[in-house]
């Protein structure tokens, strides 16, 4: 298990778009070297919906991706699911003072070794969200 934080400079009826909506899903959910096309992502938001997107990297390269949705409670939490690895994510949203969101979470299910180059990549992740609503 691994849990990140960070604070993000809109309310969590805003934030919570970041994982319910093409546009502002793509702009965080990336990998080093990679984009999101905003459409190139379909999300089903309900418990067992999908989350489908590619990334787009150098030279046409293109890695399709899927995770799932589990217990949703907007705006203030969001459970995701990958299959492989296996990895739970829930996602906690609390309001701040001043119009601001304090996002908490929080990864179950993955060995040390497979978060050794995750976790970094997760907290860059969590910057772009973070830079997004700025």
């Amino acid at each position: 298990m691994f849990t990140l934080q960070q604070v993000v400079d809109a309310p969590p009826a805003e934030v919570v778009r970041a994982f319910t909506e093409p546009e502002p899903f793509a702009a965080w959910f990336l990998a080093e070297g990679f984009t999101t096309p905003s459409d190139r992502v379909t999300l089903d938001v309900r418990a067992g919906g999908l989350i489908s997107a590619v990334f787009v990297g150098e030279g046409d390269v293109e890695v399709p991706f899927t995770l799932r949705y589990g217990e949703l409670d907007l705006p203030h939490q969001v459970v995701l699911h990958f299959d492989d690895p296996a990895e739970e994510i829930t996602v906690d949203l609390t309001e701040l003072p001043a119009d601001k969101t304090q996002l908490d979470y929080r990864s179950v299910g993955l060995t040390d070794e497979q978060q050794v180059p995750i976790k970094p990549g997760v907290a860059t992740m969590l910057n772009h969200l973070a830079a997004y609503f700025s």
